[in-house]
């Protein structure tokens, strides 16, 4: 049974209904971020259901067939296994590996550490893209729909900043103490918060080019380069506002008090 258009269906176009139901249902009654939480968490459950009805339907899980493949593949494919070992311990890489097998193995639990954070930053994106879509399809269609933040006002709410902080330093402490099988909920924090505070760290960096009056087109391209060439520093940036506000320290001192000045 090919189950690739039930996976079409389930990760694609039950999130859009299920969040089109929300908009119609609770229209301004939630916020942007209540929204955010609850389109990413239809895509996620969307992928859970997926998931679960694969594996009741083939007997094993959708990673499983996924990993068993990977290996047929690396192992018999057109470039042997063994030959890329060989190439690997010419370079000085893996030298305790014997056998293709193994590193099969080896890059195969390598992957596995990602698939979760891959999944959970899968569904924020999508569940983003989701919700910005019908939301303004709903708009055309005069549904009462709640107000999109722009972009250079997006931040966390303070507790769930700080919380994401201590889970992270948490998941760091619990790593450090060998708790069996936390390496993989460690990453998964790590990269989720990470990714978090980048798409802030941007923001951040977009209100302050947007206040310098920077045309459009630079800011664009400002951003795009500060990503692909400063990206490790967008994260601290996101942190430090908000630890420390620096958008509205910046609008308190600045933009009120020229709007003070102003209406003198």
């Amino acid at each position: 049974m090919n189950l690739l258009p039930i996976a079409a269906v389930f990760i694609f176009m039950v999130p859009i209904l299920l969040i089109a139901g929300l908009i119609k249902r609770l229209g301004k009654r939630s916020d942007f971020y209540e929204y955010i939480i609850l389109s990413s968490g239809s895509v996620l459950l969307s992928i859970l259901l997926y998931l679960g009805l694969y594996a009741w339907v083939k007997g094993q899980s959708a990673f499983d067939a996924v990993w068993n493949s990977f290996r047929q593949d690396f192992l018999h494919g057109p470039i042997g296994a063994e030959q890329v070992l060989s190439i690997y311990h010419q370079l000085g890489f893996f030298e305790n590996f014997t056998t293709g097998g193994q590193l099969a193995d080896f890059l195969i639990g390598q992957m596995k550490m990602v698939v979760p954070a891959g999944i959970l930053l899968f569904s924020l994106v999508y569940g983003v893209i989701v919700f910005l879509v019908t939301r303004l399809i709903m708009k055309r269609l005069g549904f009462s729909v709640c107000a999109v933040r722009a972009f250079e006002d997006w931040a966390l709410p303070r507790r769930m900043a700080f919380g994401l902080i201590i889970l992270l330093l948490i998941s760091f402490l619990a790593g450090s103490l060998g708790i069996a099988r936390f390496e993989v909920i460690r990453y998964t924090i790590a990269v989720l918060i990470s990714f978090l505070f980048t798409v802030l760290g941007l923001s951040v960096l977009w209100f302050f080019l947007k206040a310098g009056r920077v045309p459009s087109v630079f800011r664009w391209l400002l951003t795009i380069l500060a990503f692909l060439v400063a990206g490790f520093a967008l994260p601290f940036l996101g942190l430090l506002d908000q630890l420390v506000l620096i958008r509205l320290r910046y609008k308190k001192r600045f933009v009120v008090k020229n709007e003070g000045q102003g209406k003198l």
